[in-house]
């Protein structure tokens, strides 16, 4: 245990309830979700609570006359995946289209598979809620002391399910913050024995010793993935929202101190700065205030000295560690990809490459039905249904690989090539540092591991390739997974989709930068994909003209044009044919020296722009090219510019982009790494850093939105084969994270909030900060699930920070 755990005294954190086998797969042992606990701390007085009552889990200080308790009220025993062994009073039923298993009288689970031979249990909600005078100054004392005020924030941190079938019809574990407010400070060195008296707690007596180098606070925020010695901006954060008790304003006399982790020695001091006002608004998606509270930076750039360290608020407390090294970037990236890895289709995952345990699945030749259908996605309607409609009935056997969407396994879709093309440029502009990096995944031999990743996705659509050069937008079923089932055990048909212009124009462009990079280590397989990323190109060139002629070109998406113009430059860096070029030239929003890369409804061709600029000077045109670099400089200006609007430095360059899917968890700043590799201008890499700092800790949560980054990430992402067979959530999963629910309307992005959050919250879920409002309950889908493709930021600016400095390219300034 280190400093940080030492939060109750004597306390040892233990998980709770029976472990359980997985005899279907042979996976380890799973404890029960939720909150770990811990065992009594102090003594006790008076009838003991029951043992499933709710517990005191940790002691903090939250600023200088404020403790904070937090209270777990019940966990949830996880589901498990076992052969099923029929009794003779079971009784199976239909509900919907899952099957239902009844015993003794009550729903347990759910049998799925072809033959209904395999049982996932019902998860279970265990424990007693949280009662008594919670918000009464009574029902406390702090070395005698009453509090002057007590506040409360509760919040869900674990949902079983089915809700359905849980006892109060939520399921729904809590986590409640009680916040007792003393007339004077708290004295640094000092210990406080504080008693709990009419609530049902299982230790209603516990310890606090007052050091804040050793005792970490909520209020102190830091970036949990660390910084480089050489990263030009080094920051924590200070702020507190105290639930029913609204906003927290600190002293202005403030001080932080940096100091090391191992021995708590001070290394670094300096001053606490506000930089935001409760009141004042945030120029975002919205203008309002997101944090509803005072923020203070605490900033300590020119701090250079690796190590192991914490930052220390004095009187309140200190924050999570992290690290000063020259591979806290690459260690956040390498796990980032391992989220790729284990969205991977089609083959067994498990030791040594991933912890989480998964049979091959989807594989035509173990019998999983995927037919090829004639709908296209340019065909309108709904999807799935005109897949299932459009199906010739004839099955395709190389229908397998690719990554799964999302937290379920449908569909897998040419876009998530984009994350794919994200790799592969990284490769391009630092070849020699991504050449040597280890991803801990199958080697194949003589490429880059980053290259292997990439073409594990690229060579699904190659093998879906129509004989005269089209592709279709990947595979799907009709509908979503049927309740209860694993992706390998699935039972619903899956249909892949017929070639469009779109998809193929979307594979060209990643089929050519493969065989650009793949002509370094296999020539043989690099003529592979340049006749094959052609025969797309031409196939929807094809396809373009006839609807240039038929004059049905404007009724296409207005992406399509984007991903012309990509294919097209990246085809001309490949073959040097001057053709591809003029078909660039159509599409580029270049030839104008006004004109913005971003225009969203209209086109973005950030993408196109870039592969411009890197490409030999002496193929370009030299307008065009300085049109690029101009462009993307503007968009990494106003990524700058919208930073500068709020408190955590967000950055976006589009200023009223929604506030979801993936709006918190990575940093939309792509256009910043591109602008400093081009010019090499400082500001652009601050910028970058800055940009990466609420979505690696520096947030009111203290939590990362990447399963295994830093030292607190989500538990309970909706991933579905972890969830139902009690596996911890694979790592590298980045959840969709916070969104603006007070502005959305969609029943899909809100449904928890109306049928449950709003039941057990305090305050109620529309009174929170935004900036605060995650929860971590595994099926609030718009904030808990995720798409491979939404990843592609963190993939691309956390390689950056990790790479740069490596290239052996000059910086692009002198050449324009």
């Amino acid at each position: 245990m280190g400093p940080c755990d030492l939060d109750v005294k004597g306390c040892v954190m233990r998980g709770l309830g029976s472990a359980v086998t997985l005899l279907a797969l042979g996976l380890p042992l799973a404890l029960a979700r939720g909150a770990a606990r811990t065992e009594p701390a102090g003594r006790t007085s008076g009838v003991p609570p029951s043992a499933n009552a709710p517990q005191v889990v940790r002691v903090s200080l939250s600023a200088p006359d404020i403790v904070c308790l937090e209270v777990q009220a019940g966990w949830v025993i996880p589901s498990k995946l076992e052969q099923y062994r029929p009794r003779a009073d079971d009784k199976p039923h239909a509900v919907g289209v899952a099957t239902y298993l009844k015993r003794d009288g009550r729903d347990i689970g759910w049998l799925i598979g072809a033959r209904k031979d395999a049982l996932v249990t019902f998860e279970r909600l265990v424990g007693d809620p949280l009662r008594g005078s919670v918000g009464s100054p009574a029902a406390y004392s702090v070395n005698g002391e009453r509090p002057v005020a007590v506040y409360l924030k509760s919040r869900p941190n674990d949902w079983a399910q089915p809700s359905a079938a849980q006892p109060d019809h939520h399921g729904l574990a809590m986590l409640h913050t009680i916040y007792l407010k003393m007339e004077h400070p708290l004295a640094s060195g000092a210990t406080y024995h504080i008693t709990i008296t009419g609530l049902n707690v299982r230790n209603p007596e516990v310890t606090l010793e007052c050091d804040p180098t050793r005792i970490r606070s909520e209020a102190v925020h830091v970036n949990q993935i660390g910084y480089r010695p050489d990263d030009p901006v080094k920051r924590a954060f200070l702020s507190l929202w105290l639930g029913t008790g609204g906003a927290y304003r600190f002293p202005d006399d403030l001080r932080f101190r940096l100091v090391r982790d191992s021995t708590g020695r001070t290394v670094f001091r300096g001053n606490v700065e506000k930089v935001l006002d409760a009141d004042e608004p945030e120029r975002m998606g919205h203008v309002q205030n997101y944090q509803k509270t005072n923020v203070y930076c605490m900033d300590f750039s020119a701090f250079r000295r690796a190590g192991r360290y914490r930052v220390v608020v004095d009187g309140v407390g200190c924050s999570y560690p992290f690290d000063i090294d020259g591979k806290v970037w690459e260690r956040a990236f390498v796990t980032q990809m391992k989220g790729l890895y284990n969205q991977r289709s089609g083959i067994v995952l498990g030791p040594p490459y991933t912890a989480f345990r998964k049979p091959r699945d989807f594989h035509p030749a173990d019998g999983a039905s995927i037919y090829q259908s004639v709908y296209t996605v340019l065909d309108g309607g709904e999807q799935s249904l005109g897949l299932e409609k459009g199906s010739t009935g004839r099955l395709v056997p190389q229908a397998w690989g690719g990554y799964h969407d999302a937290g379920d396994w449908n569909p897998r879709r040419a876009t998530h090539l984009r994350v794919t093309m994200a790799q592969m440029e990284l490769l391009e502009l630092f070849p020699g540092f991504f050449q040597r990096l280890s991803l801990d995944i199958p080697h194949r031999p003589g490429l880059p591991d980053i290259l292997t990743e990439a073409l594990f996705e690229v060579d699904l659509f190659r093998r879906l390739q129509a004989p005269d050069g089209g592709v279709g937008f990947g595979i799907e079923t009709n509908g979503d997974p049927i309740e209860g089932e694993v992706s390998w055990l699935q039972s619903m048909p899956a249909y892949v989709y017929a070639p469009d212009l779109w998809s193929s124009y979307i594979y060209a462009a990643a089929a050519g930068r493969a065989a650009g990079l793949l002509s370094k280590y296999d020539t043989k397989l690099s003529a592979l994909y340049r006749h094959s990323a052609l025969a797309a190109m031409r196939w929807a060139e094809a396809q373009w003209s006839k609807r240039r002629a038929s004059g049905t070109l404007g009724k296409l998406p207005w992406e399509v044009a984007d991903d012309r113009n990509l294919a097209a430059v990246v085809l001309y860096g490949l073959t040097r044919d001057k053709y591809w070029h003029h078909v660039f030239i159509e599409n580029t929003c270049l030839s104008s020296p006004q004109a913005k890369l971003y225009a969203w409804g209209d086109h973005v061709q950030e993408d196109a722009a870039f592969a411009y600029a890197c490409l030999d000077a002496r193929l370009t045109d030299g307008a065009l090219r300085h049109n690029a670099i101009v462009g993307l400089e503007e968009m990494a200006r106003a990524c700058l510019d919208y930073a500068r609007g709020n408190a955590y430095n967000l950055a976006c360059p589009d200023r009223y982009r929604p506030t979801f899917a993936g709006f918190f968890s990575t940093p939309l700043a792509t256009a910043l790494a591109r602008a400093h590799y081009l010019t090499g201008k400082p500001e652009y890499l601050a910028g970058l850093v800055r940009a990466t700092q609420f979505q690696s800790g520096c947030n009111p949560n203290n939590m990362t939105y990447t399963v295994g980054v830093g030292a607190n990430w989500p538990k309970h992402p909706l991933h579905l084969d972890s969830r139902r067979t009690g596996q911890p959530a694979p790592l590298g999963l980045t959840v969709f994270g916070n969104f603006d629910y007070n502005q959305q309307k969609d029943v899909w992005m809100t449904w928890p909030l109306t049928y449950h959050l709003n039941q057990v919250c305090t305050p109620p879920p529309s009174e929170w900060p935004i900036a605060e409002a995650y929860f971590d309950i595994f099926l609030f889908v718009a904030q808990n699930e995720f798409t491979v493709d939404t990843w592609t930021p963190n993939v691309y600016v956390w390689g950056y920070l990790a790479a740069r400095g490596t290239s052996s390219r000059p910086h692009f300034a002198g050449r324009r």
